[in-house]
């Protein structure tokens, strides 16, 4: 009977040891998306990142919007999927956007000369005749694609002069005092200046003023009714938009930007945009096939940009960096378009987009659109 009790009690005491001897439990495996949000929390925190906002749409539905983090940090504001930030040379894809439907809509050839006689523009630029060398060379084409001959951004942006001036003011302002170095279509130079001057082809053209031209053409018949160009100090900071955590993002002239780098929009307003440009047939495009094969097609020998799309094989994309905000969007060819907006200076956000399209996770069978 002892002996029996003695068994008892030793399984007993095995039986508790080993349960005790586990250790505590694993922590719950991560959800796919909690692996997605797991990449954009450790971006942030290793970026100062206040907040973002991110929308991931698979076959022409938006199959993941998320915010993260602050709108503002100051006030402790929370970032919303409605929360809207600059998208600063994402609106370079919006502008050839715009160009193309006045191309599609025979209104404008992209081999039309842009300044003098025989110009879209003609005289209405500029003060010094006749042109500096190479401005009546300048096509819509040389535009579109940073072939303008200078202007370009490396060394001094020349949108970043004299503050005080508007965009029309300063393209004349450029045109007389900044002369371009080499002949149109010669050689790639990344240049904002070319972007602000389509920005006045569409308005010589359709005699809208630019942002309303865009949105009555391209917005609004997509449901898109938040973008609109962005304002220049914390005062005219505009309602759901995010605040700029650098100081430097409220001392130069943002609105003039317009054409070339001006919009503030939601990661989900790009996404549905650029959803109905993607040439795939999962929903209608505005334009016709044609028209975007033409748009995402180098036109010169740099084979890196198109026309206001950065492309690399089948995926095009588009990034945009202002003081304070960062941006980037994504189209590949597996039918994904992703975009995802940042509030404060960060490097590497195309990474961290390309991380989260390309995670091995199955995203939601849904349609947030």
């Amino acid at each position: 009977m002892k002996m029996r009790l003695f068994t008892v009690l030793t399984v007993a005491f095995i039986c508790g040891c080993s349960k005790s001897d586990d250790g505590p439990a694993a922590p719950p495996e991560q959800t796919d998306m909690e692996k997605v949000d797991d990449l954009v929390y450790r971006y942030m925190s290793q970026h100062a990142v206040p907040g973002a906002t991110l929308a991931v749409s698979k076959d022409g539905k938006l199959v993941y919007a998320k915010a993260y983090g602050f709108a503002d940090r100051e006030t402790a504001e929370r970032m919303t999927t409605d929360t809207r930030s600059r998208i600063s040379s994402i609106s370079k894809s919006v502008t050839a956007i715009a160009i193309m439907k006045l191309y599609e809509a025979g209104k404008l050839g992209l081999d039309d000369k842009i300044f003098g006689t025989d110009g879209i523009l003609g005289d209405d630029f500029g003060s010094v005749r006749p042109y500096r060398s190479y401005i009546t060379d300048l096509t819509v084409k040389h535009c579109l694609s940073h072939h303008v001959g200078g202007w370009g951004n490396t060394s001094n942006d020349p949108t970043g002069m004299r503050n005080e001036l508007d965009a029309p003011q300063l393209i004349s302002y450029i045109i007389d005092n900044v002369p371009l170095s080499s002949p149109p279509g010669t050689s790639y130079a990344y240049s904002n200046v070319g972007f602000m001057i389509l920005g006045r082809v569409i308005e010589k053209i359709s005699q809208k003023p630019y942002e309303q031209f865009v949105k009555d053409e391209i917005l609004e018949p997509l449901g898109i009714t938040s973008m609109e160009i962005g304002g220049n100090t914390l005062s005219d900071r505009k309602p759901n938009e995010s605040r700029y955590h650098q100081a430097s993002a409220y001392t130069q002239n943002f609105a003039r930007r317009d054409a070339n780098g001006g919009w503030i929009a939601t990661a989900t307003d790009l996404t549905r945009l650029f959803v109905h440009v993607d040439g795939f047939p999962s929903v209608p495009d505005i334009l016709q096939s044609s028209t975007i094969q033409t748009m995402t097609s180098p036109p010169f020998s740099h084979t890196g940009y198109a026309l206001g799309f950065m492309v690399q094989g089948s995926t095009w994309y588009h990034g945009g960096s202002f003081s304070g905000s960062r941006s980037h969007f994504v189209r590949t060819g597996t039918g994904m378009i992703a975009a995802i907006l940042v509030n404060n200076n960060a490097t590497q956000l195309d990474a961290l987009l390309n991380n989260i399209i390309n995670a091995p996770v199955t995203w939601p069978d849904n349609d947030l659109f």
